[in-house]
């Protein structure tokens, strides 16, 4: 008759790797909901994108290197996806009911500039990122990001001060 070995216990590496999610989220959670709601102007859409980011560094642990790093490239990259299914949608749209909530007049002059203008401002700006750092997350040469900068700092300007 043969025996079946069976591991009783926690796991020593899932434990461990359950601290440290857990410790980045407490550190992380806030300041990315943030950043999603800034560049979405949604609640809820900025949550759900943030514990999806928070998801896939779980099932990836083992591959990431920086995950605070990988978490905020994941966020940005999924409201980017976030942004091009609006506009999709838009193209396309649905009857359904439309409700927005009244924003703010620099939402409203932010919602204006192009996507990429708009999360190259609300990361150099509200997040404090530099461009080379918004490079590598928007994946796009640093001088491109610059130019994104400056031209959407030149409307912001122009709208905020009309």
């Amino acid at each position: 008759m043969a025996t079946v070995s069976v591991r009783s216990g926690p796991d020593p590496a899932t434990d461990d790797r359950v601290a440290q999610l857990d410790a980045l989220y407490r550190i992380e959670y806030a300041g990315m909901v943030r950043l999603a709601y800034t560049l979405l102007a949604s609640d809820a859409e900025a949550e759900e994108i943030v514990q999806d980011s928070f998801v896939e560094i779980y099932r990836r642990w083992h591959e990431i290197l920086k995950p605070g790093a990988y978490l905020r490239c994941t966020v940005v990259s999924r409201c980017r996806s976030a942004l091009q299914r609006r506009k999709m949608r838009a193209l396309h749209p649905v009857e359904e009911p439309c409700v927005s909530a009244p924003a703010s007049e620099l939402w409203d002059v932010l919602i204006r500039l192009s996507d990429d203008q708009r999360i190259a401002v609300v990361l150099r700006y509200y997040g404090g990122y530099p461009a080379s750092d918004i490079a590598a997350m928007l994946e796009m040469p640093a001088a491109t990001v610059r130019s994104h900068l400056r031209r959407g700092l030149a409307t912001l300007k122009k709208e905020l001060e009309a």
